[in-house]
């Protein structure tokens, strides 16, 4: 009797589980929401360290990177970066900035800048998407002897900051990351 009470228990619980598994895979699973592009809206700041086939030595360099993401108008937004290396022989910090504003595309959360450039010509041929809550721009152009280049970066959110990827391909090889932590410094 005991025996019997038992393996009807088992075949209880076996039912439950394989009905409970059953049900999980039939439930559609919920992807995270993409965040609106107002979500990224902020000054930023934070240290760097890039890594690069083009460092004498393959060693690792510092940086700080500031980031500021704004409304601009028609639904588009700016994004405007700046980065500070420490300086070659003369000592003086290198310091590079850029400010590219897009415009909204047909396709949802694609984006292209308002004024693109001819890749052919070696200019930015650029646009950024949003997948997410993760912010990723592109640019494409080509070097002088004919090969492409293609940046990317992705703005992560995260907790109150960001994390900051870049990555650069020359013709297929990555010459170039750099990783950050981004604080938001302000709205």
């Amino acid at each position: 009797m005991r025996m019997r009470a038992f393996t009807g228990t088992i075949a209880a619980l076996t039912l439950a589980l394989w009905a409970g598994a059953a049900l999980a895979q039939a439930q559609p699973q919920l992807a995270p929401k993409t965040l609106p592009i107002d979500a990224f809206f902020g000054a930023f700041s934070g240290a760097a360290v890039a890594e690069s086939n083009e460092t004498p030595g393959g060693k690792a360099t510092f940086r700080d990177t500031k980031l500021e993401i704004r409304p601009a108008g028609g639904g588009g937004f700016s994004v405007a970066w700046s980065t500070t290396a420490p300086g070659s022989v003369s000592g003086k910090p290198k310091v590079k900035t850029t400010t590219v504003v897009f415009n909204p595309t047909p396709k949802p959360n694609v984006f292209e800048a308002a004024t693109q450039g001819n890749p052919v010509a070696g200019n930015d041929f650029i646009w950024a998407r949003l997948n997410r809550q993760t912010l990723t721009v592109y640019a494409v152009t080509t070097q002088p002897d004919g090969r492409y280049e293609l940046q990317k970066w992705d703005r992560t959110l995260q907790g109150t900051g960001m994390q900051l990827v870049y990555t650069r391909m020359s013709d297929g090889e990555q010459s170039r990351i750099v990783r950050a932590r981004l604080v938001k410094d302000a709205k």
